[in-house]
Order: structure tokens, then C-alpha cells, then sequence
């Protein structure tokens, strides 16, 4: 018996083999590639949308509006560190975004600053904080990132007069609120 044939059938289905596990190999590592390619060409897009986004609202408030409207942390310091932004701005309305902890600080740098808005913001809190002495008489908070004893952090807020939680919260929890902030009109409208 001639073994001749299953040796070389062996050797033909290795080689078959392995030439389908090297294309297997090649398509993935263009497969990877392609993504990867995708994935920087989205991130370089939206850093493009996110900087003329900024630059739009940056020249919105030096032409005399005084709403910022910021989904880009790096919005705070370059109103900051513009006298006529300085000046202008009365409101910080902040959108869908995550808060970078040494962009907050510049909020307690926009001195006519008595409005903000925190709508699915990260951050609330550093923000809270960077705006304390800020002339605050209005907040707007929907689904903002505090806990429920997060919210005390209102009660440094001397000139504050309204306050507006619009996420789901137990009614307890807003009395609770009124109770500490006794000169301030708090509303829940969804509680």
C-alpha cells in the first residue's frame, strides 16, 4: 500500500489551510485598519464641528448676545479671557456635554454671569462651584450630574431666587430643598 497520495493530501489540505488562514489574517488587519481609519476621521470631524461651533458662539456673544451656549468646555476660557465676553455675558446654557475640570474655573471669571442652565451636563458640580460668587438668581437643571445632596451646594448662592429641576425627583426631596432655600422659588414640575 503506496501512502505516497495521503501524504501529499495532507500536505495539499495544510497548505490549503493555511493559505485560507492568511487571507482570514489579511482581511482582518484590513478590516482593523478600515475602522480605526473611520473611527479618526469621525473624532477629526467632530473636533472640526466642535471648534467652529466654538468660534461661532464666541463671536455671537462679542457681537452683543449675552446667552453662551456651550456643548465645549473650551468655550469657558476663551470667553474668559475676552474683556467684551467678560462684560456681555449674563447666561451659561450647557448642553450634552462633559465638563473639564480645568475648564469650570473660568465660570467664576464671567462677573455679570446671573443665569445657567445644566441640560445632560458632567461637571454640574465643579461648575457649581467655580460660579460662587458669581451674581446667580436663576438655575436650570435637567438631568444634571448631583445627587440629591448635591443640590445643599445651593444654598451658597446668596442672590439666588429660582431654581428649576425638571428631571423626575421625589416630592420630599423638593420640600426638602424649599425648606433650605426658604427666600427662593423652587420649581418641580415633573416631581
Amino acid at each position: 500500500m503506496n501512502t505516497e497520495p495521503k501524504q501529499e493530501r495532507k500536505s495539499n489540505s495544510l497548505r490549503s489551510l493555511l493559505g485560507c488562514l492568511g487571507v482570514i489574517a489579511i482581511l482582518g488587519c484590513g478590516l482593523a485598519w478600515g475602522v480605526n481609519y473611520v473611527r479618526e476621521r469621525a473624532r477629526l470631524s467632530h473636533e472640526r464641528s466642535m471648534k467652529e461651533f466654538r468660534e461661532s458662539t464666541f463671536q455671537a456673544v462679542k457681537q452683543g448676545r449675552s446667552a453662551a451656549y456651550i456643548m465645549d468646555s473650551k468655550l469657558l476660557p476663551m470667553l474668559a479671557e475676552d474683556a467684551d465676553c467678560r462684560s456681555i455675558v449674563t447666561r451659561l446654557d450647557f448642553f450634552s456635554m462633559t465638563i473639564d475640570p480645568s475648564d469650570a474655573v473660568f465660570v467664576g471669571e464671567l462677573s455679570n454671569v446671573t443665569s445657567m442652565s445644566f441640560y445632560c451636563t458632567s461637571g454640574t458640580m465643579e461648575l457649581l462651584i467655580a460660579a460662587e460668587k458669581l451674581p446667580i438668581t436663576k438655575l436650570y437643571f435637567e438631568m444634571a450630574d448631583l445627587s440629591d445632596e448635591s443640590f445643599m451646594i445651593l444654598k451658597r448662592f446668596p442672590q439666588l431666587k429660582q431654581v428649576r429641576i425638571e428631571h423626575v425627583v421625589k416630592e420630599w426631596w423638593i420640600e426638602s430643598l424649599r425648606s433650605e432655600l426658604p427666600n427662593v422659588n423652587v420649581e418641580a414640575p415633573n416631581q
